[in-house]
């Protein structure tokens, strides 16, 4: 997978700009605060159809103009080349076009391009809430999966119906017949939960091993990372989506009455989370600055690898300051896997007097400064 052209119009800090990334590693130099995540960030929206730093569409668009455009030429070897283009407005809901074909729902485009993002803000899926590493696990699971992107939208807007009656039952607003209603809503609620769960336990397994392996390298053989799924009841013994299913109904039944008096929903994905183990100890709660970033890049290298097993080509791999906190022997392992990965490798940074001379001498090097990219002389 392939970037071969990228044009931004009046996206973040960029007026406009026009691009043609190099096959290879891309390397974005430059200050603080001068557009380079902004430009990394702009492929994993391509991607995804959302934004990891930015709370709502608006705050994409450049100040003082009320629509951005992001296109990108991006050529597959699995599948047939993308000319991704996405419209982000003041007054109109979000469009997409895919090869000239206008779509207006986001979850038909997510995944015709795909991307693994690293950035500071991946550092909270190690230390943060809960709701981080559930964000994660969407955000990346759906790049791959429509239907995890089908069952995710339809348990969302359950779950939205199911609380708001359950809120009216607690205070007394639903009627004689809200209890028999609420039933409807928990087959809705368990079947797409169930394969939300099914999704995120095959998600993870696999993560898993691959994020272990290459956290082991990373670190020199001296940590051992272990992850494991923490769904809102147990599912190891459970085997296929049917019995989640009714398992999750059971459990339901078990707290209903505690539901009902308290207007929430307590059992579900929404209540999942994700257990990060170095060398046995809670990484949240005990790893240093560096040991949670080694853990958010290896994170990353394995989400990258996984996505390829599963699609049959290496996505984009987008990596925003990710030098920052990794010790001498912790740099070297990561470029190491940069050099091997064979991915289109977009990597932004403040200055290149770490890079080995031999990753540097096959990279394309460009200079960011108040949104104007420059290519670097080889």
């Amino acid at each position: 997978m392939q970037v071969v052209s990228l044009d931004l119009t009046n996206f973040r800090n960029y007026q406009t700009l026009h691009l043609d990334p190099g096959p290879g590693l891309n390397v974005f130099v430059g200050e603080n605060a001068q557009g380079k995540s902004n430009l990394l960030e702009s492929l994993y929206i391509l991607a995804t159809t959302k934004s990891t730093r930015a709370s709502r569409d608006a705050e994409l668009i450049r100040q003082g103009t009320g629509l951005c455009r992001l296109q990108a030429q991006v050529n597959r070897t699995t599948d047939l080349d993308v000319k991704m283009e996405l419209a982000i407005s003041l007054v109109e809901k979000k469009q997409a076009r895919v090869n000239g074909v206008k779509h207006t729902r986001m979850s038909e485009v997510i995944g015709k391009v795909n991307a693994v993002l690293f950035d500071l803000g991946d550092l909270e899926i190690v230390r943060g809430e809960p709701s981080n590493r559930r964000r994660f696990l969407d955000l990346e699971i759906s790049q791959t999966s429509p239907r995890y992107v089908h069952a995710l939208a339809a348990y969302r807007k359950t779950l939205e119906q199911r609380n708001h009656l359950l809120r009216d039952i607690r205070d007394r607003r639903a009627g004689p017949h809200g209890g028999e209603t609420v039933g409807v809503w928990d087959v809705q609620l368990a079947t797409h939960g169930a394969a939300l769960m099914d999704g995120r336990r095959a998600f993870i397994d696999r993560l898993g091993q691959l994020a272990s392996e290459t956290h082991k390298a990373i670190s020199d053989c001296r940590d051992e990372l272990v992850i494991t799924y923490q769904p809102s009841f147990a599912i190891d013994a459970i085997g296929d989506v049917e019995e989640i299913k009714r398992e999750f109904l059971t459990r339901i039944d078990q707290v209903h009455h505690e539901e009902r008096a308290r207007g929430t929903t307590l059992i579900g994905p929404q209540r999942d989370d994700v257990q990060m183990l170095v060398n046995g100890a809670d990484s949240r709660l005990f790893g240093s600055q560096g040991q949670q970033r080694t853990i958010a890049v290896a994170l990353k290298f394995a989400e990258r690898q996984l996505i390829e097993e599963l699609i049959g080509e290496p996505p984009l791999l987008l990596l925003d300051d990710v030098l920052s906190d990794l010790d001498d022997l912790r740099r070297g392992h990561l470029f190491e896997f940069i050099g091997k990965a064979g991915s289109q490798t977009f990597l932004s940074c403040v200055s290149v007097r770490s890079f080995p001379p031999d990753i540097l001498e096959r990279a394309s090097v460009w200079r960011v400064s108040k949104g104007l990219v420059t290519r670097q002389p080889e």
